[in-house]
């Protein structure tokens, strides 16, 4: 077969291709609209729900910065401690201002209501508040002399390896409760958990030196 033979039947087989599946795509035509809107509304979603979490991350900022300032000045304006138990109760982020109030019952070893504050949200979520709330938890339940209720509050935690909470936190202040019940090597083997896997953390470097006062003092 010539040459120019070849390429006529080559251009032939892809001129027929050619109206085959313009043919084909003619008799599906509607499907390949409603294929491209549906990629067309996928796509809105996607940007409407980043804009959607970025706006709320946004909001957010400005609760937590709105209720740490009420906190800051609380000493000059006893008044803002009235503002954060509003704010505790009635807004979205209402949890932002309960765990705020929290922490300042126990700065003033008020147990009681700091407890009374947490004990209503120590089980909502598993964000980064929940397990702030469950840290200080904690915190009270240490003050309270209860370790071992304390140490249950850190093995949760533990257990559950948020991502969103440091975990050599959590460990530094469990080892610490053993060493508070006098159970040392308890407390030894969760300080040298902590240099083994956390080397690069303030905790994991503080963690090296208790183990070593731990091991020297023995």
């Amino acid at each position: 077969m010539k040459r120019t033979e070849r390429k006529q039947l080559k251009e032939d087989e892809l001129a027929t291709g050619l109206n085959r599946f313009l043919k084909w795509a003619k008799q599906h035509e509607k499907e390949f609209m409603a294929l491209a809107i549906g990629l067309v509304v996928i796509l809105v979603i996607i940007v409407a729900v980043n804009l959607i979490i970025n706006y709320q991350r946004s909001k957010e900022a400005t609760y937590l910065s709105e209720v740490l300032a009420l906190k800051a000045d609380l000493e000059n304006k006893p008044e803002n401690l009235v503002k954060l138990q509003e704010m505790s109760r009635k807004t979205r982020y209402g949890r932002i201002a309960s765990l705020t109030l929290a922490s300042y019952y126990l700065e003033k070893n008020d147990l009681q209501k700091a407890e009374e504050v947490l004990a209503g949200m120590k089980d909502k979520g598993k964000d980064l508040i929940h397990y702030q709330i469950l840290d200080l938890y904690a915190q009270i339940k240490i003050q309270e002399k209860q370790y071992d209720e304390a140490i249950n509050l850190y093995r949760q935690i533990e257990k559950e390896k948020p991502k969103s909470y440091p975990l050599d936190v959590v460990l530094f202040h469990l080892a610490e409760i053993y060493e508070k019940k006098g159970e040392k090597q308890k407390a030894l083997e969760v300080y040298q958990n902590l240099q083994t896997n956390y080397q690069n953390t303030y905790y994991g470097y503080q963690g090296a030196l208790k183990a070593m006062q731990l091991e020297t003092s023995r």
